[in-house]
């Protein structure tokens, strides 16, 4: 049985935030076996805020306010808002495939049923960039898009109630404007121009961060694998080099969680439907490889870490701070190699899963280990790079244009 949600009495905010979260799950690569999506999110953010793992090209930030700003020169109905965007945004999607351009249009396959338009994909770079002016979720700006272009003070509606907004331009006043053809023509090229203006709101609204730096001094080949590869972000200030290097060493870290993870996954099954050493071996193999490589390192002491979570006001639940300290603690007294069969951290992830799915765990559920695909949740965390480095990729070819 397929699982639904019923969205309640939620308010705009709550809602955007919410499938920010649901968006996260229909990402390769983002599946959270062992609860530490918070302080993985919590290092993206810190590296490259107003970023997501669902966008795609750099130049939709300036397609949504170019697509606002025509309803708003239509004087569109706030209650006509939500519809005249939708289809403005679906429009959108075939000139960007005439183009000949494939890579990261939004929609391309799903067309009609697309759940998650651009407009809500790039919201939060809107705000965090500074394109957008009121620092509102999207929905409080459909619930006041008449009075705001109107140019008059709109009361916020229950979802903030008390506070009145005052009038402000909805979009930035230097944002350059669509092409003439816009939108019947439409391409991911950035003008000259268009990628001034965006590295400047990097530059003003994340300074300090990894992703204003490589705006900024970054090359037009960032590095294809890990942001700290890069050779630019190698020369980037000390505060930003550290949480760069935070970010490696833990991702490095708990790398081995999730590997011994699905060896347990793959003992079990075979223990319980026969054959496929394959797998047990493979996983094996991939543990060894893993410590060799931590054992390369210092010991992980994962205080920076609290004390980066405490700066950006992030909750570590208890739990989540003993599973990490335990594992650290547990690694540095043992051999590597012996990493496999070590009854103590066995214990620890398979405890671990326990108290995050309950009786849903697969390692204590027959017919959720059944749903096991062989590989889950294995793999670096990359902390939205792949993303940004497209992003960043859009944004050097357009300075250079």
């Amino acid at each position: 049985m397929s699982a639904t949600l019923t969205w309640l009495d939620l308010t705009a905010s709550d809602r955007d935030r919410m499938r920010q979260v649901l968006d996260l799950f229909k990402e390769q690569g983002t599946v959270d076996e062992m609860g530490l999506g918070s302080l993985r999110d919590a290092l993206s953010e810190a590296l490259f805020p107003g970023t997501s793992t669902i966008q795609t090209r750099l130049r939709y930030v300036l397609f949504v306010p170019w697509i606002y700003r025509q309803l708003e020169a239509g004087r569109v109905a706030a209650s006509n808002v939500s519809a005249q965007l939708q289809k403005a945004e679906l429009d959108l999607i075939g000139p960007l495939l005439e183009n000949g351009t494939s890579q990261g249009v939004i929609g391309e396959r799903s067309r009609g049923s697309l759940s998650r338009r651009p407009s809500s994909v790039y919201w939060t770079a809107l705000v965090r960039w500074g394109l957008f002016m009121h620092e509102r979720p999207q929905g409080w700006y459909h619930t006041h898009f008449t009075s705001l272009v109107r140019g008059r003070g709109a009361e916020a509606a229950a979802d903030d109630p008390g506070i009145v907004q005052t009038h402000q331009p909805n979009w930035h006043p230097r944002m350059p404007g669509p092409p003439p053809t816009f939108p019947q023509e439409a391409s991911f090229d950035l003008t000259r121009s268009e990628a001034v203006f965006l590295q400047g709101r990097l530059e003003e609204r994340c300074a300090g961060t990894l992703l204003a730096w490589l705006a900024r001094e970054g090359s037009d080949a960032p590095a294809d694998g890990c942001f700290w590869d890069d050779s630019a972000a190698g020369h980037a200030h000390a505060d930003i080099r550290d949480k760069i290097e935070l970010a490696r060493r833990f991702s490095l870290h708990v790398e081995g969680m999730a590997l011994l993870y699905n060896l347990l996954l793959a003992e079990r099954f075979r223990a319980e439907h026969g054959g496929d050493d394959e797998r047990v071996d493979h996983y094996r193999q991939e543990i060894a490889e893993w410590s060799a490589k931590e054992a390369l390192e210092d010991r992980h002491d994962p205080r920076p870490l609290w004390s980066f979570a405490a700066s950006r006001k992030v909750r570590v639940p208890g739990l989540q701070r003993l599973f990490v300290e335990t594992w650290s603690k547990r690694l540095a007294d043992i051999d590597p190699a012996t990493l496999p069969d070590d009854l103590e951290l066995r214990s620890l992830i398979e405890t671990r899963e326990r108290q995050l799915k309950g009786p849903r765990a697969r390692l204590h559920n027959a017919a959720r280990l059944l749903d096991w695909n062989g590989r889950v949740g294995v793999g670096r965390m990359d902390f939205r790079w792949h993303r940004v480095r497209r992003m960043l990729l859009d944004l050097q070819q357009g300075i250079t244009a």
